[in-house]
């Protein structure tokens, strides 16, 4: 459905804002350059990731849904240059609550300067199926595929550096994004305010093709915690300026660069998914 379209590509980039830098954020300097910036934001990532997570979406007329789902990252970029069609990050989700969307999973697979992979389970269709990240909605959430899980590889759109602004009483750099078409975008025109301590963006604005504004998330600063040296939005909220929706996605628990093999990251694998243990592991509370 439309609405599952738009959950799922929302869930890709939040995952996506989790999971490779080690140690602190670099000194802020004038000199910085959009792209510099914009690199700063999608290495700000641990190498590896088990999360659970919860959205709460709120229509027009009120009404709420909750929805509680887990997830698997692998960040798979490499120091050298990666061919054209290189898979550069997986992620695998998997649905434990409400009843109806129970054992619903996910897998995306994200290629350089390609059009990723999606794959979809459900109970209902008792088999795998292929899907587009970009226009698959989580059940009716704010969030789409693409927006939860995706990496982005810096050669996949054009930067420019804005003036300075200021936002939750920090000033941000602010970056205008100009995704490449042959990237197979979820937006056209995305514009970053970035936390310049942290490596995040408290705001990010969408427009679409035809230019117009479609999608804002926003992430409290005083939500980001520490995890291995990575920064996580524990808590963000997106918003549908077109349909006047939003869904605010919660991160209940972080396991930082658990081993996965990569057996996990299979379309043949979604029907048989496993969350993690429920124990802590040392470096679940990791900061």
């Amino acid at each position: 459905t439309r609405t599952v379209r738009r959950l799922i590509s929302g869930l890709i980039l939040l995952l996506s804002v989790t999971a490779h830098a080690q140690g602190d954020a670099l000194p802020a300097t004038e000199a910085i350059s959009g792209k510099e910036i914009y690199q700063r934001v999608i290495d700000n990532k641990l190498d590896t990731a088990y999360m659970e997570h919860r959205i709460v979406s709120t229509d027009p007329g009120g009404s709420v849904q909750n929805l509680y789902f887990w997830s698997r990252f692998k960040d798979l970029r490499t120091p050298d240059a990666a061919p054209a069609g290189a898979v550069i990050s997986k992620t695998v989700m998997k649905f434990t609550a409400p009843y109806d969307k129970q054992d619903t999973a996910y897998l995306f697979i994200e290629r350089k300067g390609a059009e990723d992979e999606g794959f979809h389970y459900s109970r209902k269709r008792t088999r795998v199926t292929r899907i587009s990240p970009a226009k698959e909605s989580i059940f009716g959430s704010d969030f789409s595929l693409d927006d939860l899980a995706v990496v982005r590889h810096i050669d996949d759109a054009t930067y420019e550096r804005l003036p300075d602004a200021q936002l939750q009483g920090q000033t941000l750099w602010v970056v205008d994004v100009t995704h490449r078409p042959e990237s197979d975008p979820t937006y056209a025109r995305s514009l970053l305010y970035v936390d310049k301590e942290r490596n995040v963006p408290l705001r990010t604005r969408h427009w679409d093709e035809a230019g117009v504004e479609v999608k804002q998330l926003e992430i409290p600063r005083e939500r980001i915690e520490l995890f291995a040296g990575v920064w996580i939005p524990m808590e963000s909220t997106m918003l549908d300026l077109s349909e006047k929706t939003k869904s605010q996605l919660f991160v209940e628990r972080v396991i930082a660069n658990p081993e996965l093999v990569d057996t996990l990251f299979s379309p043949q694998k979604l029907p048989h998914l496993e969350k993690a243990a429920s124990s802590a592991g040392a470096d679940e509370q990791g900061r």
